[in-house]
């Protein structure tokens, strides 16, 4: 999964960048004790369902892949 993020943050539109970025920020405060695993989750869960994301996503194929990049990681969690 943080592979995958890390790939978006290198090549992804700035949206999915940011987000891909944002996605490895919480994933981090999670590893190191800083967030709960349900605070954690619902951070990633609301990272890829707020209005603001949909609007931005022009590329279905990006989007998709974001999204299942930031899901997988919370269910690992």
């Amino acid at each position: 999964m943080k592979h995958e993020l890390e790939h978006l943050v290198a090549t992804a539109p700035e949206w999915a960048s940011r987000r891909a970025a944002y996605a490895l920020e919480i994933t981090h405060a999670y590893e190191a004790g800083e967030l709960g695993l349900s605070e954690y989750q619902e951070l990633m869960h609301d990272l890829v369902h707020a209005d603001q994301f949909n609007q931005e996503a022009d590329n279905l194929e990006i989007k998709n892949y974001l999204v299942a990049a930031v899901m997988i990681g919370a269910r690992l969690a």
